[in-house]
């Protein structure tokens, strides 16, 4: 990916503004277009990599598993819906319900969630939940049929790591894990779990929503993770959606107007504005850390690839 040119920035901060707008059909804040667009300038002569249009942002190198992902090969294997937390931020279907899902497909067992990887060649498969540990022997048996098929994708799992003891961690790495990233912002920041992962896995990275009023806690778990040597950090927006509107609502963020076509989630106000000031903290203040915005807008264009491509599938297994 390159950098557009200054055009797309003054875009960006429009578009960001006039989402904020409360009133359909008024004009944006020109102090936000301004303070947006003066973040966006500082990233761009910092040195920042990626996209400004789709706001696909990072500091050194994107994570290994992120690449197919941005390709449209990438998926979610849902291993649960339990969870040992409740977030106020979490998206997941209320109530929870313990199921496996693959691509969007309930399954039943492991064959079928690697049939499924298999006909819409899928190169990246993140174990997500809830909570996939509590269901380790399932996550463990999902992950080794991946990693058994004849051009095995490379498989990532996320965990909150309330679960991740040592035991576990190393019978996931002999089972061919390539990399963990834990949710820090369930634990209220507490390293404790990556610091047991470094130890185990060669890819730990934490995979975090921006909550604006936490940037400072936000700014001194930068500065752990890297001296932690800790290879990737992970952020996006603060989403609101069915699942999560009243409590992130009562929390105190701003929801903003949706433009997607393809999302079920729009962010809130100043999450993104937060995820561009923690670019610049990192970009200034890391030695090692990559961190990468996986904005809504990152995200839109990944579900619009993966459709393109779930689109020539059907289309090449029922020809005309």
């Amino acid at each position: 990916m390159s950098l557009r040119d200054s055009d797309d920035l003054s875009w960006y901060a429009r578009k960001a503004a006039r989402a904020a707008t409360p009133l359909p059909g008024a004009e944006p804040d020109p102090t936000r277009v301004e303070l947006l667009r003066e973040r966006l300038e500082r990233l761009r002569a910092a040195g920042i990599k990626g996209d400004f249009k789709s706001m696909t942002l990072y500091t050194r190198r994107l994570p290994p598993g992120c690449r197919p992902c941005l390709a449209g090969k990438g998926t979610n294997l849902y291993v649960t819906g339990l969870c040992t937390r409740d977030c106020f931020f979490c998206f997941n279907l209320k109530p929870r319900k313990d199921e496996t899902v693959v691509h969007g497909i309930p399954v039943d067992n492991p064959g079928e969630a690697v049939d499924i990887v298999a006909r819409y060649g899928l190169r990246s498969v993140g174990l997500s939940g809830g909570e996939p540990l509590m269901r380790p022997e399932r996550a463990l048996a999902l992950l080794g049929a991946l990693k058994a098929m004849p051009q095995p994708p490379r498989v990532d799992l996320y965990t909150n790591g309330d679960l991740a003891s040592d035991e576990l961690l190393l019978r996931l790495h002999r089972a061919g894990l390539d990399a963990i990233r834990f949710d820090l912002a369930a634990r209220d920041y507490d390293l404790e779990p990556v610091r047991r992962a470094r130890r185990i896995f060669a890819e730990v990275a934490v995979e975090i929503p921006v909550v604006p009023e936490h940037q400072k806690r936000l700014e001194k778990m930068v500065l752990e993770l890297d001296s932690l040597g800790v290879p990737f950090l992970n952020t996006h927006e603060l989403f609101l959606c069915a699942e999560n509107s009243e409590r992130v609502v009562a929390d105190g963020q701003i929801p903003l107007k949706s433009e997607s076509r393809h999302l079920l989630w729009r962010p809130t106000a100043d999450s993104g504005a937060a995820a561009l000031d923690l670019l610049l903290f990192a970009l200034a203040r890391t030695r090692t850390l990559s961190v990468y915005y996986c904005s809504c807008g990152t995200q839109e264009l990944i579900a619009a690839r993966g459709l393109a491509r779930r689109r020539r599938n059907l289309t090449d297994a029922h020809p005309q």
